[in-house]
Protein backbone atom coordinates (compact mmCIF):
# COMPACT_ATOMS: atom_id res chain seq x y z
CA UNK A 1 0.00 0.00 0.00
CA UNK A 2 3.06 2.53 -0.44
CA UNK A 3 0.73 4.94 -2.78
CA UNK A 4 -2.44 4.87 -0.75
CA UNK A 5 -2.28 8.34 -0.16
CA UNK A 6 -1.87 9.18 -3.03
CA UNK A 7 -5.38 10.34 -4.62
CA UNK A 8 -4.57 10.61 -8.01
CA UNK A 9 -4.62 7.84 -11.05
CA UNK A 10 -1.37 7.68 -12.39
CA UNK A 11 -0.81 9.10 -15.76
CA UNK A 12 -2.01 6.43 -18.32
CA UNK A 13 0.93 7.27 -20.39
CA UNK A 14 3.35 5.68 -18.49
CA UNK A 15 3.30 2.04 -20.05
CA UNK A 16 3.41 4.40 -23.36
CA UNK A 17 6.35 5.80 -22.11
CA UNK A 18 8.03 2.15 -21.34
CA UNK A 19 7.22 0.93 -24.58
CA UNK A 20 8.47 3.82 -26.42
CA UNK A 21 11.89 3.70 -24.52
CA UNK A 22 12.31 0.00 -25.51
CA UNK A 23 11.57 0.38 -28.61
CA UNK A 24 14.39 3.20 -29.30
CA UNK A 25 16.56 1.00 -27.86
CA UNK A 26 15.94 -2.01 -29.40
CA UNK A 27 15.44 -0.31 -33.14
CA UNK A 28 16.97 3.27 -33.08
CA UNK A 29 20.68 2.31 -33.54
CA UNK A 30 20.52 1.22 -29.39
CA UNK A 31 19.70 4.65 -28.27
CA UNK A 32 18.61 2.85 -25.37
CA UNK A 33 21.62 0.69 -24.75
CA UNK A 34 24.39 3.16 -25.32
CA UNK A 35 22.83 5.64 -22.80
CA UNK A 36 22.90 2.76 -20.46
CA UNK A 37 26.45 1.92 -20.67
CA UNK A 38 26.86 5.22 -20.31
CA UNK A 39 25.60 5.77 -17.65
CA UNK A 40 26.84 3.07 -16.26
CA UNK A 41 30.38 4.49 -16.25
CA UNK A 42 31.92 6.02 -12.93
CA UNK A 43 32.56 9.33 -13.99
CA UNK A 44 28.87 9.61 -15.33
CA UNK A 45 27.98 12.59 -13.67
CA UNK A 46 24.95 14.65 -13.35
CA UNK A 47 24.18 13.06 -16.89
CA UNK A 48 22.24 10.18 -15.62
CA UNK A 49 20.00 10.80 -12.24
CA UNK A 50 17.54 8.00 -12.37
CA UNK A 51 15.53 7.81 -15.36
CA UNK A 52 14.96 11.74 -15.68
CA UNK A 53 16.60 13.64 -18.53
CA UNK A 54 15.64 17.34 -19.48
CA UNK A 55 13.98 17.07 -22.80
CA UNK A 56 14.08 21.01 -23.28
CA UNK A 57 15.60 24.29 -22.88
CA UNK A 58 12.34 24.72 -20.27
CA UNK A 59 12.72 21.68 -18.13
CA UNK A 60 16.71 23.08 -16.63
CA UNK A 61 16.46 24.20 -13.19
CA UNK A 62 15.64 28.16 -13.49
CA UNK A 63 13.14 27.68 -16.28
CA UNK A 64 11.63 25.06 -14.13
CA UNK A 65 11.75 27.29 -10.90
CA UNK A 66 10.25 30.14 -12.56
CA UNK A 67 7.52 28.15 -13.73
CA UNK A 68 6.26 26.96 -10.99
CA UNK A 69 6.23 30.49 -9.20
CA UNK A 70 3.98 31.31 -12.51
CA UNK A 71 1.73 28.47 -11.69
CA UNK A 72 1.32 29.54 -7.80
CA UNK A 73 0.50 33.29 -9.18
CA UNK A 74 -1.94 32.43 -11.87
CA UNK A 75 -3.40 29.90 -9.62
CA UNK A 76 -3.99 32.41 -7.38
CA UNK A 77 -5.30 35.10 -9.63
CA UNK A 78 -7.44 32.56 -11.63
CA UNK A 79 -9.14 31.60 -7.99
CA UNK A 80 -9.39 35.61 -7.19
CA UNK A 81 -11.03 36.28 -10.27
CA UNK A 82 -13.73 33.28 -10.15
CA UNK A 83 -14.46 34.56 -6.68
CA UNK A 84 -14.79 38.11 -8.02
CA UNK A 85 -17.24 37.19 -10.45
CA UNK A 86 -19.05 34.77 -8.64
CA UNK A 87 -20.15 36.23 -5.25
CA UNK A 88 -21.17 39.74 -4.43
CA UNK A 89 -18.71 42.71 -4.78
CA UNK A 90 -19.43 43.45 -1.33
CA UNK A 91 -17.68 40.12 0.15
CA UNK A 92 -14.80 40.71 -2.87
CA UNK A 93 -14.40 44.70 -1.74
CA UNK A 94 -10.49 45.49 -0.74
CA UNK A 95 -10.54 46.06 2.11
CA UNK A 96 -13.53 45.14 4.24
CA UNK A 97 -14.90 42.40 2.12
CA UNK A 98 -15.13 39.71 4.39
CA UNK A 99 -14.52 36.72 1.45
CA UNK A 100 -11.58 38.95 0.45
CA UNK A 101 -10.31 39.06 4.09
CA UNK A 102 -10.05 35.34 4.05
CA UNK A 103 -8.87 34.67 0.80
CA UNK A 104 -6.01 37.19 1.48
CA UNK A 105 -5.71 35.67 4.71
CA UNK A 106 -4.87 32.03 3.45
CA UNK A 107 -2.80 32.73 0.58
CA UNK A 108 -0.99 35.62 2.73
CA UNK A 109 -0.20 32.75 5.48
CA UNK A 110 0.58 30.09 3.02
CA UNK A 111 3.78 32.65 1.55
CA UNK A 112 4.92 33.67 4.83
CA UNK A 113 5.38 30.55 6.18
CA UNK A 114 7.23 29.21 3.29
CA UNK A 115 9.58 32.65 3.67
CA UNK A 116 10.02 31.72 7.09
CA UNK A 117 10.61 28.39 6.94
CA UNK A 118 13.33 28.80 3.92
CA UNK A 119 15.09 32.15 5.09
CA UNK A 120 14.98 31.77 8.83
CA UNK A 121 14.42 27.91 9.46
CA UNK A 122 11.42 28.31 11.90
CA UNK A 123 8.24 26.82 11.63
CA UNK A 124 6.34 27.79 8.85
CA UNK A 125 3.37 27.80 11.78
CA UNK A 126 5.10 31.01 13.35
CA UNK A 127 5.13 32.78 9.85
CA UNK A 128 1.41 32.33 9.23
CA UNK A 129 0.66 33.23 12.44
CA UNK A 130 2.78 37.32 11.85
CA UNK A 131 0.71 37.20 8.72
CA UNK A 132 -2.74 36.88 10.74
CA UNK A 133 -1.46 39.81 13.17
CA UNK A 134 0.00 41.98 10.45
CA UNK A 135 -3.55 41.97 8.07
CA UNK A 136 -5.58 42.29 11.07
CA UNK A 137 -3.70 45.68 12.64
CA UNK A 138 -3.23 46.96 9.09
CA UNK A 139 -6.96 47.20 8.70
CA UNK A 140 -7.51 44.29 5.53
CA UNK A 141 -8.88 41.81 8.15
CA UNK A 142 -12.62 41.91 8.10
CA UNK A 143 -15.11 39.33 8.38
CA UNK A 144 -19.11 39.42 9.21
CA UNK A 145 -22.09 37.84 8.85
CA UNK A 146 -22.27 34.47 7.19
CA UNK A 147 -18.58 34.51 6.78
CA UNK A 148 -17.31 34.48 10.35
CA UNK A 149 -19.66 31.01 10.35
CA UNK A 150 -17.18 29.90 7.90
CA UNK A 151 -14.38 30.72 10.27
CA UNK A 152 -15.65 28.85 13.17
CA UNK A 153 -16.54 25.91 10.59
CA UNK A 154 -12.96 26.08 9.67
CA UNK A 155 -11.75 26.05 12.88
CA UNK A 156 -13.93 22.65 13.94
CA UNK A 157 -12.66 20.65 11.08
CA UNK A 158 -9.39 21.90 11.90
CA UNK A 159 -10.13 20.28 15.64
CA UNK A 160 -11.70 17.42 14.03
CA UNK A 161 -8.59 16.35 11.62
CA UNK A 162 -6.05 16.88 14.69
CA UNK A 163 -8.05 14.85 16.71
CA UNK A 164 -8.07 11.97 14.20
CA UNK A 165 -4.60 12.47 13.41
CA UNK A 166 -3.57 12.12 17.48
CA UNK A 167 -5.23 8.87 17.40
CA UNK A 168 -3.98 7.36 14.00
CA UNK A 169 -0.76 8.27 14.82
CA UNK A 170 -1.20 5.85 18.41
CA UNK A 171 0.68 2.16 17.65
CA UNK A 172 -0.77 -0.63 20.39
CA UNK A 173 2.63 -2.17 21.13
CA UNK A 174 4.37 0.82 21.17
CA UNK A 175 1.94 1.56 24.04
CA UNK A 176 1.76 -1.49 25.40
CA UNK A 177 5.76 -1.92 25.82
CA UNK A 178 6.46 1.66 27.26
CA UNK A 179 2.91 1.84 28.78
CA UNK A 180 4.10 2.52 32.16
CA UNK A 181 6.73 5.39 30.92
CA UNK A 182 3.98 6.95 28.85
CA UNK A 183 1.17 7.01 31.26
CA UNK A 184 3.32 8.89 33.43
CA UNK A 185 5.18 11.57 30.58
CA UNK A 186 1.52 11.62 29.57
CA UNK A 187 -0.19 12.82 32.53
CA UNK A 188 2.08 13.70 34.99
CA UNK A 189 3.54 17.03 33.42
CA UNK A 190 0.59 18.06 31.27
CA UNK A 191 -1.86 17.82 34.66
CA UNK A 192 1.02 19.57 36.65
CA UNK A 193 1.54 22.28 34.00
CA UNK A 194 -2.39 22.94 33.76
CA UNK A 195 -2.71 23.33 37.83
CA UNK A 196 0.43 25.58 38.26
CA UNK A 197 -0.83 28.05 35.22
CA UNK A 198 -4.43 28.14 36.44
CA UNK A 199 -3.22 28.69 39.98
CA UNK A 200 -0.64 31.44 38.64
CA UNK A 201 -3.40 32.98 36.36
CA UNK A 202 -6.20 32.72 39.59
CA UNK A 203 -3.38 35.18 41.38
CA UNK A 204 -2.47 37.51 39.03
CA UNK A 205 -5.09 38.06 36.52
CA UNK A 206 -7.81 40.17 37.86
CA UNK A 207 -11.04 38.60 37.93
CA UNK A 208 -10.42 35.62 36.36
CA UNK A 209 -12.61 32.83 37.96
CA UNK A 210 -10.84 29.26 38.88
CA UNK A 211 -13.07 27.92 35.76
CA UNK A 212 -11.32 30.27 33.52
CA UNK A 213 -7.53 29.72 35.05
CA UNK A 214 -8.36 25.77 34.70
CA UNK A 215 -9.50 26.46 30.73
CA UNK A 216 -6.11 28.50 30.45
CA UNK A 217 -4.38 25.78 31.98
CA UNK A 218 -4.95 23.29 30.12
CA UNK A 219 -4.98 25.21 26.58
CA UNK A 220 -1.39 25.96 27.70
CA UNK A 221 -0.46 22.31 28.70
CA UNK A 222 -0.27 20.55 25.09
CA UNK A 223 2.47 20.08 23.60
CA UNK A 224 2.44 20.36 19.69
CA UNK A 225 3.09 17.22 17.79
CA UNK A 226 3.30 19.48 14.59
CA UNK A 227 6.54 20.78 15.84
CA UNK A 228 7.90 17.78 17.92
CA UNK A 229 7.06 14.68 15.48
CA UNK A 230 9.14 16.28 11.91
CA UNK A 231 11.94 17.49 14.09
CA UNK A 232 12.15 13.55 16.17
CA UNK A 233 11.69 11.98 12.71
CA UNK A 234 14.61 13.67 10.89
CA UNK A 235 16.70 12.44 14.36
CA UNK A 236 15.42 9.15 14.05
CA UNK A 237 16.50 8.94 10.15
CA UNK A 238 19.88 9.88 11.19
CA UNK A 239 20.25 6.82 13.94
CA UNK A 240 19.91 9.41 17.21
CA UNK A 241 17.63 8.72 19.80
CA UNK A 242 16.86 5.15 18.71
CA UNK A 243 19.19 2.97 21.18
CA UNK A 244 16.81 3.54 24.13
CA UNK A 245 13.76 4.53 22.03
CA UNK A 246 13.57 8.43 22.94
CA UNK A 247 11.72 8.75 19.55
CA UNK A 248 8.97 6.74 20.18
CA UNK A 249 8.26 7.54 23.72
CA UNK A 250 8.32 11.26 23.01
CA UNK A 251 5.80 10.18 19.78
CA UNK A 252 3.19 8.53 21.78
CA UNK A 253 3.19 10.72 24.59
CA UNK A 254 2.43 13.67 22.55
CA UNK A 255 -0.78 12.49 21.22
CA UNK A 256 -1.89 10.95 24.40
CA UNK A 257 -1.16 14.79 26.06
CA UNK A 258 -3.03 16.23 23.18
CA UNK A 259 -5.90 14.10 24.13
CA UNK A 260 -5.47 14.55 27.67
CA UNK A 261 -5.33 18.47 27.60
CA UNK A 262 -8.39 18.70 24.96
CA UNK A 263 -10.75 16.48 27.04
CA UNK A 264 -9.79 18.52 30.46
CA UNK A 265 -10.44 22.04 28.45
CA UNK A 266 -13.74 20.18 26.97
CA UNK A 267 -14.86 19.39 30.19
CA UNK A 268 -14.22 22.37 31.75
CA UNK A 269 -15.70 24.50 29.26
CA UNK A 270 -18.80 23.02 29.17
CA UNK A 271 -18.60 23.20 33.25
CA UNK A 272 -18.64 26.66 32.71
CA UNK A 273 -21.24 27.57 30.25
CA UNK A 274 -23.61 25.18 31.83
CA UNK A 275 -26.23 26.34 34.60
CA UNK A 276 -27.36 22.98 36.49
CA UNK A 277 -25.96 21.93 39.67
CA UNK A 278 -22.49 20.73 39.89
CA UNK A 279 -24.09 17.60 40.74
CA UNK A 280 -25.50 17.25 37.70
CA UNK A 281 -22.39 18.77 35.87
CA UNK A 282 -20.57 15.46 37.08
CA UNK A 283 -23.13 13.11 36.43
CA UNK A 284 -22.81 14.57 32.77
CA UNK A 285 -19.44 14.09 32.74
CA UNK A 286 -19.18 10.89 33.23
CA UNK A 287 -22.07 10.18 31.02
CA UNK A 288 -20.57 12.46 28.28
CA UNK A 289 -16.85 10.47 28.19
CA UNK A 290 -18.81 6.85 28.13
CA UNK A 291 -20.95 7.87 25.07
CA UNK A 292 -17.76 9.46 23.58
CA UNK A 293 -15.78 6.04 24.49
CA UNK A 294 -18.91 3.56 23.45
CA UNK A 295 -19.50 5.86 20.15
CA UNK A 296 -15.64 5.77 19.12
CA UNK A 297 -15.20 2.10 19.67
CA UNK A 298 -18.35 0.99 17.41
CA UNK A 299 -17.18 3.44 14.36
CA UNK A 300 -13.29 2.41 14.98
CA UNK A 301 -14.58 -1.49 14.15
CA UNK A 302 -17.35 -0.50 11.67
CA UNK A 303 -14.35 0.93 9.95
CA UNK A 304 -11.91 -1.84 9.90
CA UNK A 305 -14.32 -3.58 7.78
CA UNK A 306 -15.97 -1.13 5.31
CA UNK A 307 -15.19 -1.09 3.02
CA UNK A 308 -13.64 -4.08 2.28
CA UNK A 309 -10.19 -4.63 1.84
CA UNK A 310 -8.15 -4.68 -1.61
CA UNK A 311 -7.69 -7.88 -0.99
CA UNK A 312 -10.96 -9.26 -1.42
CA UNK A 313 -12.37 -12.15 -3.88
CA UNK A 314 -14.34 -9.30 -5.22
CA UNK A 315 -11.52 -7.64 -6.43
CA UNK A 316 -9.71 -10.47 -7.88
CA UNK A 317 -11.22 -10.93 -10.92
CA UNK A 318 -8.35 -12.74 -12.66
CA UNK A 319 -5.28 -14.21 -11.76
CA UNK A 320 -2.48 -12.42 -13.31
CA UNK A 321 -2.73 -8.56 -11.26
CA UNK A 322 -2.22 -5.49 -12.81
CA UNK A 323 0.16 -3.93 -10.70
CA UNK A 324 -1.51 -0.09 -11.56
CA UNK A 325 -5.15 -1.56 -11.43
CA UNK A 326 -4.35 -2.75 -7.91
CA UNK A 327 -2.56 0.44 -6.63
CA UNK A 328 -5.80 2.37 -8.15
CA UNK A 329 -7.77 -0.14 -6.07
CA UNK A 330 -5.20 0.74 -2.85
CA UNK A 331 -5.99 4.54 -3.54
CA UNK A 332 -9.66 4.21 -3.92
CA UNK A 333 -9.74 2.17 -0.82
CA UNK A 334 -7.73 4.53 0.96
CA UNK A 335 -10.05 7.65 -0.60
CA UNK A 336 -13.20 5.90 1.11
CA UNK A 337 -11.27 5.44 4.30
CA UNK A 338 -10.16 8.54 4.54
CA UNK A 339 -13.39 10.08 3.90
CA UNK A 340 -16.34 7.98 6.43
CA UNK A 341 -13.18 8.61 9.16
CA UNK A 342 -13.33 12.40 8.80
CA UNK A 343 -16.93 12.48 7.68
CA UNK A 344 -17.75 10.54 10.88
CA UNK A 345 -15.49 12.35 12.83
CA UNK A 346 -16.47 15.72 12.44
CA UNK A 347 -19.94 14.66 12.44
CA UNK A 348 -19.36 13.59 16.14
CA UNK A 349 -17.80 16.52 16.89
CA UNK A 350 -20.81 18.79 15.58
CA UNK A 351 -23.55 16.58 16.67
CA UNK A 352 -22.06 15.76 19.95
CA UNK A 353 -22.24 19.54 20.53
CA UNK A 354 -25.75 19.47 19.44
CA UNK A 355 -26.93 17.26 21.55
CA UNK A 356 -25.26 19.22 24.47
CA UNK A 357 -22.60 16.49 24.96
CA UNK A 358 -19.47 18.80 23.69
CA UNK A 359 -17.09 16.26 25.09
CA UNK A 360 -18.60 13.40 23.76
CA UNK A 361 -17.26 14.33 20.34
CA UNK A 362 -13.65 14.56 20.50
CA UNK A 363 -13.31 11.02 22.72
CA UNK A 364 -14.93 9.77 19.42
CA UNK A 365 -12.82 11.08 16.92
CA UNK A 366 -9.83 9.98 18.59
CA UNK A 367 -11.21 6.36 19.85
CA UNK A 368 -12.23 5.32 16.79
CA UNK A 369 -9.39 6.35 14.88
CA UNK A 370 -7.24 4.80 16.67
CA UNK A 371 -9.09 1.51 16.67
CA UNK A 372 -9.60 1.86 12.67
CA UNK A 373 -6.14 2.25 12.12
CA UNK A 374 -4.93 -0.47 14.48
CA UNK A 375 -7.49 -2.73 13.08
CA UNK A 376 -6.03 -1.85 9.11
CA UNK A 377 -2.14 -2.75 10.51
CA UNK A 378 -3.39 -5.84 12.13
CA UNK A 379 -5.47 -7.06 8.77
CA UNK A 380 -2.45 -6.18 6.93
CA UNK A 381 -0.24 -7.88 8.81
CA UNK A 382 -2.22 -11.17 8.75
CA UNK A 383 -2.65 -10.78 4.98
CA UNK A 384 1.20 -11.07 4.91
CA UNK A 385 1.97 -13.52 6.72
CA UNK A 386 -0.86 -16.20 4.87
CA UNK A 387 -0.17 -15.02 1.31
CA UNK A 388 3.27 -14.60 -0.64
CA UNK A 389 1.63 -12.44 -2.85
CA UNK A 390 -0.74 -10.10 -2.05
CA UNK A 391 -2.86 -7.91 -3.95
CA UNK A 392 -1.81 -4.67 -1.99
CA UNK A 393 1.53 -3.96 -3.72
CA UNK A 394 3.90 -7.22 -5.13
CA UNK A 395 6.73 -5.25 -4.51
CA UNK A 396 6.59 -4.03 -1.12
CA UNK A 397 7.59 -5.72 2.02
CA UNK A 398 5.04 -6.27 4.63
CA UNK A 399 7.63 -4.09 6.96
CA UNK A 400 7.43 -0.99 4.11
CA UNK A 401 3.40 -1.46 4.21
CA UNK A 402 2.60 -0.87 7.86
CA UNK A 403 4.86 1.80 8.48
CA UNK A 404 3.07 3.60 4.61
CA UNK A 405 0.25 4.41 6.37
CA UNK A 406 -1.71 5.61 3.70
CA UNK A 407 -5.26 7.13 5.23
CA UNK A 408 -2.94 9.07 7.98
CA UNK A 409 -0.99 10.82 4.82
CA UNK A 410 -4.45 11.62 3.97
CA UNK A 411 -4.78 13.39 6.70
CA UNK A 412 -1.24 14.80 7.03
CA UNK A 413 -2.16 16.63 3.78
CA UNK A 414 -5.76 17.48 4.74
CA UNK A 415 -3.61 19.44 8.23
CA UNK A 416 -1.10 20.61 5.79
CA UNK A 417 -3.95 22.56 3.71
CA UNK A 418 -5.95 23.97 6.75
CA UNK A 419 -2.74 24.91 9.28
CA UNK A 420 -2.61 28.82 7.25
CA UNK A 421 -6.38 29.09 7.85
CA UNK A 422 -5.92 28.14 11.33
CA UNK A 423 -2.82 29.69 12.53
CA UNK A 424 -3.44 33.19 10.42
CA UNK A 425 -7.20 33.19 12.30
CA UNK A 426 -5.71 32.87 15.30
CA UNK A 427 -3.25 35.74 14.49
CA UNK A 428 -6.14 37.82 13.93
CA UNK A 429 -7.77 37.53 17.00
CA UNK A 430 -4.24 39.87 18.33
CA UNK A 431 -4.78 43.83 17.77
CA UNK A 432 -1.52 45.31 18.80
CA UNK A 433 -2.88 49.18 19.66
CA UNK A 434 -5.13 47.59 21.92
CA UNK A 435 -2.18 45.06 23.57
CA UNK A 436 0.14 47.96 23.92
CA UNK A 437 -2.91 49.85 25.90
CA UNK A 438 -2.95 46.14 28.18
CA UNK A 439 0.33 45.48 28.19
CA UNK A 440 0.14 44.21 31.77
CA UNK A 441 -1.66 41.44 30.02
CA UNK A 442 1.42 40.74 28.10
CA UNK A 443 3.19 40.39 31.10
CA UNK A 444 1.33 38.52 32.97
CA UNK A 445 0.32 35.69 30.05
CA UNK A 446 4.57 35.19 30.58
CA UNK A 447 4.90 34.79 34.12
CA UNK A 448 1.55 32.40 33.59
CA UNK A 449 3.52 30.54 31.36
CA UNK A 450 7.14 30.83 32.98
CA UNK A 451 5.36 29.24 35.66
CA UNK A 452 4.22 26.11 34.09
CA UNK A 453 6.61 25.63 31.99
CA UNK A 454 8.90 25.54 34.45
CA UNK A 455 6.75 22.87 36.94
CA UNK A 456 6.30 21.08 33.83
CA UNK A 457 9.94 20.83 33.46
CA UNK A 458 10.38 19.61 37.14
CA UNK A 459 7.58 16.81 36.88
CA UNK A 460 9.16 15.76 33.06
CA UNK A 461 12.35 15.29 35.02
CA UNK A 462 10.92 13.08 38.09
CA UNK A 463 8.78 11.31 35.53
CA UNK A 464 11.56 9.51 33.72
CA UNK A 465 14.30 9.02 36.52
CA UNK A 466 14.84 5.58 37.18
CA UNK A 467 13.58 4.29 33.40
CA UNK A 468 16.99 3.77 32.36
CA UNK A 469 17.53 6.59 30.57
CA UNK A 470 20.72 9.08 30.66
CA UNK A 471 21.07 12.70 32.44
CA UNK A 472 21.77 13.86 28.48
CA UNK A 473 18.35 12.13 27.11
CA UNK A 474 16.05 13.41 30.16
CA UNK A 475 17.29 16.96 29.58
CA UNK A 476 16.23 16.11 25.52
CA UNK A 477 13.00 15.36 26.85
CA UNK A 478 12.34 18.25 28.99
CA UNK A 479 13.55 20.38 25.24
CA UNK A 480 11.44 18.41 23.52
CA UNK A 481 8.53 18.80 25.96
CA UNK A 482 8.51 22.91 24.94
CA UNK A 483 6.93 23.72 21.82
CA UNK A 484 3.63 24.30 22.10
CA UNK A 485 1.15 25.47 18.70
CA UNK A 486 -1.31 23.07 17.37
CA UNK A 487 -3.45 23.01 20.04
CA UNK A 488 -3.50 26.82 21.20
CA UNK A 489 -4.47 28.37 17.90
CA UNK A 490 -7.07 25.85 18.01
CA UNK A 491 -8.87 25.62 20.95
CA UNK A 492 -8.18 29.18 22.32
CA UNK A 493 -10.50 30.90 19.51
CA UNK A 494 -13.09 27.96 20.61
CA UNK A 495 -13.12 29.41 23.69
CA UNK A 496 -13.48 33.27 22.92
CA UNK A 497 -16.60 31.98 20.46
CA UNK A 498 -18.45 30.55 23.16
CA UNK A 499 -17.98 33.30 25.08
CA UNK A 500 -19.67 35.62 22.89
CA UNK A 501 -22.28 33.35 21.77
CA UNK A 502 -23.17 32.03 25.53
CA UNK A 503 -21.11 34.46 28.54
CA UNK A 504 -21.04 37.51 29.81
CA UNK A 505 -19.14 40.66 29.48
CA UNK A 506 -16.56 39.40 31.70
CA UNK A 507 -16.27 36.33 29.97
CA UNK A 508 -15.65 37.49 26.77
CA UNK A 509 -12.04 39.94 28.35
CA UNK A 510 -11.58 36.34 29.63
CA UNK A 511 -11.49 34.80 26.31
CA UNK A 512 -9.26 37.85 25.06
CA UNK A 513 -6.79 37.27 27.42
CA UNK A 514 -6.46 33.70 26.89
CA UNK A 515 -6.70 34.79 22.93
CA UNK A 516 -3.51 36.74 23.97
CA UNK A 517 -1.58 34.41 26.27
CA UNK A 518 -2.24 31.41 23.89
CA UNK A 519 -0.46 33.68 21.11
CA UNK A 520 2.58 34.53 23.14
CA UNK A 521 2.98 30.73 24.10
CA UNK A 522 3.19 30.01 20.25
CA UNK A 523 5.61 33.30 19.26
CA UNK A 524 8.02 32.04 22.43
CA UNK A 525 7.94 28.40 22.40
CA UNK A 526 7.50 27.26 18.91
CA UNK A 527 10.77 28.31 17.44
CA UNK A 528 12.52 28.00 20.46
CA UNK A 529 11.61 24.03 20.92
CA UNK A 530 11.84 23.52 17.04
CA UNK A 531 15.89 25.10 17.19
CA UNK A 532 16.14 23.46 20.48
CA UNK A 533 15.34 19.78 19.11
CA UNK A 534 17.23 19.94 15.83
CA UNK A 535 20.24 22.02 17.40
CA UNK A 536 20.35 19.77 20.39
CA UNK A 537 19.52 16.26 19.36
CA UNK A 538 22.66 15.07 17.72
CA UNK A 539 24.64 16.51 21.11
CA UNK A 540 22.35 14.65 23.82
CA UNK A 541 21.21 11.75 21.71
CA UNK A 542 23.39 8.50 21.56
CA UNK A 543 23.33 7.28 17.71
CA UNK A 544 22.78 3.86 16.62
CA UNK A 545 24.65 2.12 14.55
Amino acid sequence: MGDGAELSDPPDEQSLQLERRDDDGDGGGGGGQQRNDRCSGEDSGDDCTGDVVAMAWCDERLPATAANAAAAVVGVAIAWSLLYVNVSPTLMAVPGGSLSSIFMLYVTGTVAGWLINKIVGLPPRFGMLLAGIALQNAGLYTVTGWCSHLVTFIREVSLAVTLINGGLELDASQLHRLSRVVAKLTLLPCIAEAATAAIAAHIILPGYSWKWSLILGFTLSAVSPAILVPGLFQLKRLGYGEVKGVNTLLIAASSLDNIVSICAFRIVLGVLFMTSSVTSKIIQGFIEISIGTVLGVIWGFFLIFVPSSPWAMIYKKSKIENTITSRRLNRLITAKRSFLLGAGGFLAMTGSRWCNYPVAGPLACITSAFIASTGWRWRLKMQNRNNSTILADENCDEEDQDQEKPVEKVFEYVWGGLQPSVFAFLGTDIKIFELLKHFDTVIVGLLVLTFGITVRMIVTTCSVLGTGFSRKEIIFVNISWLPKATIQAILAPVALNLAKELGTQEDVECGNRLVTIAVISILLTAPIGAIGIKLFGPRLLPRAN
